[in-house]
């Protein structure tokens, strides 16, 4: 492919290591077998709750070859968690799910580990298990953390914006519905893995898979009592991550039993754990009541969020947050009550999955604005333009945003299946199938909610002109660093090839949050554009001391720095940049972002809770055999406000790859639990789609916008790709046969039972 000369952002640009991924020949840390090598196990409780009575290893500590024995009265600091440090790291007096570790080792093989685990006998006593949310918040029910003040219900999270009942009493018409959502299970093709290692001077190295490097080395400091400057934690290739690599799950482990035995330790998790002891999307309940005019106004609407948060904390309040600021959809809703509450129950745990709980309210507030346009006899179509943001709006929580595609996001998705032609989108039978067109909207955030959210990154000019960036944002298969190396390449005013990123080594780059919540393009290419730029100013300095001209009236163009209106005065820039190195005043500066200003109140969620919001419409045209239930979509149209698309062809990849998992997440999976006991903890049960199940036919269609707080204009697309996929979906099911599903996911059976065709639950 050519390579764009000196302006590389809006150009398609491949990942630099595309070839080694499919080449098989990128370096992950399995790979990694250092001399003395020990491996690590991890005895699980394997019940839902119960009190640990007695806990014996001496059995697994005699057993050949066995190097390290460890329970929680080992763990120096044995509590963390991103929020609540409600978690420990190892379990000393109460298990509250089936993945909770008990008991931690390490041996000469991975076998003589997992034996030495099955060799470790623990006393429990059980205790009463609550698995349903409705049910964990009722007074008397079990309580899983005894000493948290409002027991099972773990926080909450409110919208309070205009008045309520006076909006309702201005409706033509109240539509009231429950919609019911499930777990998901990130299904990475590489499961959690990790090794540590001791150098010389007892200087920890952990070598992770993990989209936050800068949270492994806070958490393995804070939980060994180490300083952060005897700690590196050094990033390899992912085999993918989708927010299920966000918090430590075995690195403190790795790290005591490395510091133990003074050998290298790696632990790695089985595919079964990774249901079982990993984190989950959230279920959510929700109940969505909304008044409208009979011309279509939204005039109130009234939500309550429910969400099963599992046994811990972690990231729940930032899904139950977005879940609830996001809920009322992209639509101008001047009358609105939002209650989102979070819950500690027995099933496993609920944390930070793509979409943090936005993937969960845009199905059900998607198919709720698709009942009340039927309800109307309107247009979905005409029903959301009647009532879409725009910039200049006020978010949900009062922000004004201030880019939005979303109109254009609407025309965009619908043309390009040919919304129009046959009313509304249904079409006419044909035999034992129907066809039906469907609709669906998002907004969504960028970055974490109302809170600090700092990106740093160095930027170094070498002497022949080339950039050398050092950043902490992880790639971990979303092409993050073109990305980054786009934007720097355009602020220098190089082109690609001369831009060199270094990372996956927290001893280099300053502190990233990590690649998550949407934040990497916006938040991490601000400090790469920043510390560019910063860096550029040694050279403008410089250059105006060689021309004999003002700072301010020079310009980079074409590899030159020039005198502006007087091309022929010029120096170029490697000769700029070795002038620069020569006289001792080195060309490297630090760049940081952090969004200003972001405040929320959590009593009326009114304030600033993110640096700007990106908007997307899917629409879908699906085929239903009346038969038998199953649905097959025939094509879907994916239309998203990215700002501006540094990348398009990686933006597109994403929509592709984001929509396919939103298929997934609709129409297949769900992790299915008996009394707090996973029944389907394998990729035999738990079906994920492949290219071969999803959409026939998929159109990514990228609108910009320009956003005036991001690097270039750009937002993001990484969590929204997956959003309005699953309510896209479904909205072109009751289009075709009548049948609205409030319960994922929509197998055939659900499809059947809908229509009335079956009876029973899922």
């Amino acid at each position: 492919m050519p390579l764009p000369s000196l302006h590389p952002v809006g150009a398609s640009f491949p990942r630099a290591n595309g070839a080694q991924l499919a080449a098989g020949s990128a370096a992950y840390v399995d790979d990694l077998r250092p001399a003395g090598l020990l491996f690590g196990a991890v005895l699980r409780a394997g019940r839902p709750h119960a009190r640990i009575l007695r806990i014996d290893t001496r059995r697994a500590e005699r057993l050949k070859g066995v190097a390290c024995v460890l329970t929680g009265h080992d763990i120096p600091v044995n509590a963390y968690g991103p929020l609540l440090q409600d978690q420990p790291v190892l379990c000393t007096d109460k298990v509250r799910y089936e993945g909770d570790p008990v008991v931690a080792l390490c041996a000469e093989s991975w076998a003589a580990a997992a034996e030495a685990a099955r060799l470790v006998r623990v006393e429990y006593e059980d205790l009463p298990v609550v698995s349903d949310p409705e049910e964990a918040i009722r007074p008397g029910s079990p309580l899983l953390h005894e000493a948290h003040p409002t027991g099972n219900l773990v926080l909450e999270w409110k919208i309070r914006r205009g008045n309520l009942d006076a909006g309702f009493a201005e409706a033509d018409l109240i539509v009231e519905e429950r919609y019911q959502s499930r777990t998901q299970e990130h299904a990475s093709i590489e499961t959690h893995i990790c090794m540590a290692e001791v150098d010389a001077n007892g200087r920890l190295a952990v070598h992770v898979s993990s989209q936050t490097p800068y949270q492994i080395r806070f958490n393995v400091s804070r939980v060994l009592k180490l300083p952060i400057a005897r700690v590196r934690v050094l990033s390899a290739s992912a085999g993918g991550g989708f927010g299920g690599k966000h918090e430590p799950m075995l690195e403190p482990l790795a790290a005591l039993c490395a510091l133990k035995t003074g050998r290298p330790v790696k632990f790695r998790m089985t595919r079964e754990e990774e249901f079982t002891a990993s984190t989950i999307r959230h279920s959510l309940a929700m109940d969505y009541k909304t008044g409208v005019t009979r011309d279509g106004r939204i005039t109130a609407r009234r939500l309550r969020l429910l969400l099963d948060g599992g046994a811990y904390c972690s990231y729940g309040e930032t899904t139950a947050s977005k879940a609830a600021l996001m809920g009322a959809g992209p639509y101008r809703v001047p009358n609105l009550h939002v209650d989102s509450l979070l819950t500690y129950t027995n099933n496993g745990i609920a944390g930070a999955v793509r979409g943090f709980g936005v993937t969960q309210t845009t199905y059900a507030c998607e198919c709720h604005m698709d009942t009340i346009a039927r309800r109307l006899e309107m247009d979905p179509l005409d029903f959301r333009r009647r009532n879409a943001m725009q910039a200049g709006d006020a978010a949900h929580s009062g922000d004004v945003i201030r880019s939005c595609g979303f109109a254009e996001a609407l025309d965009a998705a619908t043309r390009e299946v040919n919304w129009g032609a046959i009313g509304g989108g249904r079409t006419s039978p044909c035999g034992r199938k129907r066809r039906g067109r469907g609709l669906a909207a998002m907004i969504y955030p960028v970055g974490f909610t109302a809170a600090a959210n700092p990106s740093g990154a160095f930027a170094r000019v070498n002497e022949d002109a080339t950039l050398t960036i050092y950043t902490g944002c992880a790639d971990v298969g979303q092409g993050a660093h073109v990305i980054l190396r786009q934007i720097a390449a355009e602020e220098l005013g190089v082109d690609l090839e001369s831009v060199h990123i270094v990372t996956g080594d927290t001893d280099l780059a300053p502190l990233d949050l990590g690649s998550v919540a949407s934040r990497v393009t916006h938040i991490g290419g601000n400090a790469v554009r920043r510390a560019v730029a910063k860096a550029k100013g040694f050279l403008l300095r410089k250059a105006a001391q060689m021309i004999e001209a003002a700072e301010e009236d020079l310009e980079i163009a074409d590899g030159k720095i020039a005198v502006k209106g007087a091309p022929d005065r010029c120096r170029t820039l490697p000769e700029v940049a070795l002038k620069c190195h020569r006289d001792g005043e080195i060309p490297i500066a630090e760049g940081a972002y952090n969004p200003p200003g972001l405040h929320l109140d959590k009593t009326t969620g009114q304030g600033k809770p993110y640096d700007c919001y990106v908007f997307a419409a899917h629409a879908a045209e699906v085929e239903v055999d009346m038969d038998t239930g199953e649905c097959r979509v025939l094509q879907l149209a994916a239309a998203h406000d990215v700002g501006r698309a540094v990348n398009p062809m990686n933006v597109e990849g994403q929509i592709e790859g984001g929509s396919l998992q939103g298929y997934g997440f609709g129409m297949l999976e769900r992790i299915r639990y008996k009394g707090g006991i996973a029944q389907n903890p394998n990729l035999h049960d738990y079906l994920i789609p492949t290219a071969l199940d999803g959409p026939a036919r998929m159109k990514p269609i990228i609108v910009e916008t320009e956003e005036p707080t991001g690097p270039f204009g750009a937002k993001g697309v990484a969590e929204p790709a997956l959003n309005p996929t699953t309510p896209a979906i479904l909205n072109a099911i009751y289009d075709a046969v009548g049948a609205r599903i409030t319960d994922l996911p929509a197998t055939p059976e659900a499809v059947l039972r809908a229509m009335g065709m079956i009876n029973g639950r899922h």
